[in-house]
């Protein structure tokens, strides 16, 4: 009778450390996608200067051809 007693405390403490292992792969998880994120704030940063770099080289080479 006393094993039976100590089979929810058991399943609780299970439960607890499955429910612990999740959110630890979440926090992580969470912490690489931030990162992830970062790196694309940069590579818009990027795009955008070749865009705007693109937009001067075509002025310029659109004035190079009316001359």
């Amino acid at each position: 009778m006393s094993l039976l007693w100590a089979v929810p405390p058991v399943a609780v403490a299970l439960a607890t450390l499955l429910v612990i292992v999740q959110l630890r792969a979440m926090a992580d998880a969470t912490t690489e996608l931030g990162l992830q994120l970062r790196r694309l704030d940069e590579v818009r940063v990027a795009v955008s200067s070749v865009r705007a770099e693109s937009a001067a080289a075509r002025e310029t080479l659109r004035s190079l051809r009316q001359r």
